[in-house]
């Protein structure tokens, strides 16, 4: 499977746990299903969403290893990489790359290396895979942005860097990007910016409220795609207060907690510490966000 030119909506799935916070394999592998079914085409797993850093690199393997047997023929599967050890990172990409499509790979958290560091750091990992790549860009996460000026370096690396997941938050520097890089394919981090960045030069989203609105956020996208704006328009704005709920708190907490109110499945919920279950304060807002804007008919999860 190619990626590239494929997936405008790419859903980061979180990982389930159960109460025992054990890995819930057979919920993941339902909602990845749900997922196909609504028409996604493209998942990450081991992304922030998915809670990575709280998982040990055996489970992080697991993971890749379960879904990659059960979809690899059905969904093209991103598998997230971070971290700040370079060497690490380069012996956990020799195992893993054989249960996905492609890497996505996001800059050193916490060290904050320098521009020159951040490009070693790349195409170390770049040059230890044969995968397609994604460039992960996610500044408030790492303490560091990755510079238009080094993006266009990591993208010359290898023909096989073909896009980008832009988090910055920074539309100035999403459109140096789209100039100095115009093969790269640039994907909004945020849904709140999907529109956006689309409107110069993003071609989609990597999503987190598609976890629950898949079929919708598709749509909110191929409508500005095929350049019925107005109605992408009228789209995203019906979901917008969900959009914002569903980053109340940090993510995935929120999400994991919808998911549980609309599936019925409390243990979708469970989340791994330092993170903690949504507040009482927030959950308390979920009943009237759902009411008020009219959602019930919105959510299609059979599991």
């Amino acid at each position: 499977m190619q990626l590239q030119n494929q997936s405008r909506v790419i859903t980061v799935i979180p990982t389930f746990f159960k109460n025992d916070f054990s890995i819930d394999f057979d919920t993941m592998l339902r909602h990845i299903e749900n997922q196909i079914n609504q028409g996604i085409q493209s998942i990450v797993i081991l992304g922030t969403t998915s809670e990575a850093p709280t998982l040990t690199l055996d489970e992080r393997l697991e993971v890749a290893n379960v879904v990659y047997v059960n979809f690899h023929n059905r969904v093209n599967i991103i598998v997230g990489l971070g971290g700040n050890n370079t060497i690490d990172m380069m012996n956990e990409l020799v195992q893993i790359s054989q249960y996905s499509h492609c890497i996505m790979i996001s800059q050193p958290s916490y060290n904050k290396p320098s521009q020159e560091g951040i490009y070693q750091h790349y195409e170390k990992l770049i040059n230890t895979t044969d995968k397609q790549v994604i460039i992960y860009n996610i500044p408030s996460r790492c303490g560091v942005n990755v510079e238009p000026n080094t993006i266009q370096r990591i993208a010359n690396i290898s023909h096989r860097v073909i896009a980008i997941k832009e988090a910055s938050g920074n539309l100035d520097q999403v459109m140096q990007v789209r100039e100095l890089c115009p093969n790269l394919s640039i994907y909004s981090g945020d849904d709140a910016l999907v529109l956006p960045i689309m409107s110069v030069g993003g071609i989609g989203v990597i999503s987190v409220v598609s976890n629950i609105i898949p079929s919708q956020m598709v749509n909110i996208v191929n409508e500005f795609a095929n350049g019925n704006h107005q109605m992408a328009s009228n789209l995203f704005y019906r979901f917008r207060p969900l959009i914002k709920y569903c980053f109340i708190e940090s993510n995935p907490v929120p999400v994991k907690f919808v998911l549980s109110m609309i599936t019925g499945n409390n243990q979708m919920a469970n989340v791994r510490l330092p993170l903690v279950q949504l507040s009482a304060e927030s959950r308390a807002k979920y009943n009237e966000m759902v009411h008020f804007n009219g959602y019930h008919n919105n959510f299609n999860h059979n599991f």
